[in-house]
């Protein structure tokens, strides 16, 4: 009993641990991503203003 309750127990944390990931860590990533690339979008417009 107690080896299928820590089985159990073992999924659960590590399918924790993947959501948290990909919620926290790739929504992260993604906005970085998206900040660089108007701050590109900027530079080139003041660029080509000068």
């Amino acid at each position: 009993m107690f080896q299928l309750l820590a089985c159990n127990l073992a999924c659960l944390t590590i399918a924790g641990l993947y959501y948290a990931y990909r919620d926290v860590y790739l929504h992260r990533r993604k906005r970085e991503k998206l900040n660089d690339r108007v701050a590109y979008m900027l530079w080139v417009a003041a660029n080509r203003m000068a």
